[in-house]
């Protein structure tokens, strides 16, 4: 199997254990494997090939996850790898990107633009009518923010939308955080916690402020 396949098989393990609300080492871990066990260290043999799991350590993983071989092979078959020549998957009609807050610490979810990287995020049916192409959801899985936003409400983030005073942001730098807005200056963007913590996201962050515009009650 070439590289570029490999590649695939370790992305969609990586989805899978997204899609079940686990890192790859929860994931181990559920299977009754070695929480290292798909770490990216395990993931390339001493001379820089893509090592694939054994059978063995693949049908646990699937066990646990309750999926079967013939449900992972398929995801295999319809999705694209990203930097490998191949499409990336397009998002059927009325679907929309989506992650739990509590894993927005993790940088790989985002590409150089800002915008999720495709297959390492769920899908779930759009409850939002006017959602962009790069628009995504989060699952707030968190009860910080009542009565503000309900625990498990899904909030709809658009990139691409300006920013005024008074809005509710979404900022991922060091740690993810929904605050609203103060005003853009040379310094970042000033926000105000629901808390009432005035904070500066610095305009070298690597994780910019994107504007949070609707959310499911």
């Amino acid at each position: 199997m070439s590289d570029g396949r490999s590649e695939r098989v370790w992305d969609a393990i990586d989805r899978l254990a997204m899609e079940k609300g686990l890192t790859p080492s929860g994931l181990a871990r559920a299977a009754g494997l070695d929480s290292t066990a798909l770490n990216p260290s395990k993931r390339r043999t001493a001379d820089g090939r893509v090592r694939l799991p054994r059978m063995e350590t693949m049908l646990d993983l699937l066990r646990a996850a309750n999926v079967s071989w013939r449900e992972f092979a398929g995801s295999l078959d319809g999705e694209g790898h990203p930097g490998q020549g191949e499409p990336e998957r397009g998002l059927s009609v009325g679907r929309i990107r989506v992650a739990a807050f509590s894993r927005l610490g993790s940088a790989e979810l985002f590409d150089r633009a800002h915008l999720p990287v495709p297959h390492l995020w769920a899908e779930t049916d759009s409850p939002f009518a006017d959602a962009g192409s790069h628009d995504y959801a989060i699952r707030l899985d968190s009860a910080d923010y009542e009565p503000s936003f309900r625990q498990g409400s899904l909030l709809l983030v658009t990139p691409a939308s300006l920013i005024h005073k008074g809005d509710r942001v979404l900022c991922r730098a060091q740690a993810p955080l929904i605050a609203i807005a103060e005003q853009n200056g040379e310094a970042g963007w000033t926000v105000t916690t629901f808390g009432g913590e005035c904070l500066t996201i610095p305009v070298d962050s690597v994780s910019p402020v994107h504007r949070v515009t609707a959310a499911t009650l």
